[in-house]
């Protein structure tokens, strides 16, 4: 795994600059992802400038056409023709590599979920940020930009960056985690995915939807509230007359609820017999 990290910080020690007046999602996201990697201790640090001072040789990122901005003509794409914006050159930097350390896990995970965050996440607000949010609508874009206001002053504009960048840090290490988190759920799935249905274990914590694309197609698991539940993996579903089956005490959008675990576990051979029956 790279050191970008620690290059970006040393970098930084220099100084770290983007750009003045109305700030975007970019730029407030780079920033928080920048606090929450460790490359700066705040948000507060960065100096918002008209153009990059003569002989910089710290950390620039939306401005100066360097490694981190993009409005230059040879602007970086990704490897699929979308063009990457500063928050997806600065992810592409030390996602993979944050991901590593913060939750300690090996580098083909890091890389698959820093990918995913990428995916799912960054991109959108790439797009958003170098084409519009009329041509790529983004909720979370046009909320940043909404903090912004013609009647203040640089100062005050300044103060907001700050304040948006420093609030977004712990939404944003939430996102990263999540994508994290499916990632590893994928991979736990995938070695227990050996038949129809499993069972999982009170405390197990894997999100269903890892089992997706498995040959797995329910879930038996105990609640806390003493129910055996059935949870469906889609688009398998569990028809509302299972109502009737032993044991059954309810049954929801996504599975239901038995008394025992064997009742639980006569339900899901019944419904992996019709699916088999359906399929003939």
């Amino acid at each position: 795994m790279s050191k970008n990290i620690e290059n970006l910080y040393n970098l930084a020690q220099k100084g770290c600059v983007t750009h003045s007046s109305r700030f975007h999602a970019d730029d407030v996201l780079s920033a928080a992802l920048l606090k929450i990697s460790g490359v700066i201790s705040d948000v507060s640090v960065i100096q918002r400038v008209g153009r990059v001072p003569q002989n910089f040789d710290g950390l620039a990122f939306d401005i100066g056409g360097g490694e981190f901005d993009h409005h230059q003509q040879d602007a970086r794409v990704r490897p699929n023709g979308n063009k990457y914006a500063a928050f997806g050159l600065l992810w592409n930097a030390v996602g993979a590599e944050y991901i590593a350390g913060k939750y300690k896990t090996d580098i083909k995970t890091a890389n698959d979920a820093a990918e995913k965050f990428d995916v799912e996440f960054v991109t959108p607000m790439d797009l958003s940020d170098n084409f519009g949010t009329k041509k790529y609508p983004n909720t979370l874009s046009s909320i940043i930009a909404s903090m912004n206001d013609p009647k203040y002053t640089n100062q005050e504009t300044n103060n907001i960056f700050t304040e948006t960048a420093n609030y977004y840090c712990k939404p944003l290490e939430r996102a990263i985690y999540n994508s994290y988190k499916h990632t590893k759920d994928k991979i736990q799935a995938q070695m227990l995915a050996v038949s129809d249905f499993i069972t999982l274990p009170l405390d197990a914590d894997i999100d269903r939807s890892a089992f997706e694309g498995t040959k797995v197609k329910y879930i038996i698991k105990e609640s806390h509230r003493g129910t055996y539940n059935i949870t469906t993996i889609e688009p398998y579903k569990i028809p509302v007359e299972y109502i009737k089956m032993p044991g059954c005490v309810q049954v929801y959008s996504i599975g239901a609820a038995f008394d025992t675990y064997d009742n639980a576990l006569n339900a899901a051979k019944h419904l992996i017999k019709n699916i088999q029956i359906k399929s003939m």
